[in-house]
Order: C-alpha cells, then sequence, then structure tokens
C-alpha cells in the first residue's frame, strides 16, 4: 500500500516527495512571474503538508495492527473495516496529490514544467 502510494507521488511529481524541495527551487528560477512562482510555491508547500499528514497516518495504523494481530479474538468484519478505513484515507490523499499536481501544471506553460523538471532531473541525478 504504501510503496504504490509513493509509486503514484513519483509520477506525479517526476520524483515524488523526495522532490519537492527541487520543485520549489525550480519554481523559483524558471518562472519568471513572481506571482505565479509563489503560487507554485504554495502549492509545494500544500503537498508537503499532506505528505507528511498521510505519513503520521500511516505511522498510526501501523500501531494499531500490532494489537489487531495480537487479539487472537479479532474477527474478519474488524479486519475489513480496518482497511476500509485505511483504504478511504489512502485514497483521499492520492485525489489531494494529483489535485495539487493539475494546479501546478495549470500555472505554467509546457515550456516552463519541461525546463523546471530538466533542473530537477539534473539536480537528482547528482
Amino acid at each position: 500500500m504504501i510503496l504504490a502510494t509513493i509509486t503514484v507521488i513519483a509520477i506525479l511529481f517526476g520524483g515524488g516527495i523526495f522532490s519537492l524541495d527541487y520543485v520549489r527551487d525550480a519554481a523559483k528560477e524558471v518562472i519568471k512571474d513572481e506571482n505565479r512562482a509563489k503560487q507554485v510555491v504554495a502549492i509545494t508547500k500544500e503537498a508537503d503538508k499532506e505528505f507528511k499528514s498521510f505519513n503520521k497516518h500511516v505511522i498510526e495504523l501501523s500501531k494499531q495492527l500490532v494489537p489487531m494481530n495480537i487479539d487472537y479474538n479479532l474477527t474478519q468484519e474488524e479486519v475489513d473495516s480496518f482497511f476500509i478505513q485505511s483504504d478511504k484515507r489512502r485514497m483521499a490523499f492520492l485525489e489531494r496529490f494529483i489535485e495539487l499536481r493539475f494546479q501546478a501544471k495549470n500555472l505554467l506553460t509546457a515550456e516552463e514544467w519541461k525546463a523546471m523538471y530538466a533542473i530537477i532531473r539534473e539536480e537528482t541525478s547528482k
């Protein structure tokens, strides 16, 4: 579940959460319109916030799984309910990340987008 989420983030943001700092820096460098650059930076900060919140949620879920596994009387319904709620939260997170990605995209020209990701590829390959 977590691996799938991180893979989707990597696809959406060209390197995932690990490159959001690079996205911020590249946006400041590439986007000449200060207002649009600030908006893209704000979107990456929101994406960071979303990721941190989701990560905290995953840690909490992990902590809940230990006592559930220990409980001999745990029912199939309880397990199903746990994972249904977990999947709902994961999907909400992914939907929000996709929304943020397109908000950022809509603020950039195709040339700016390509230039940003050229910078990001260069930075992340060092």
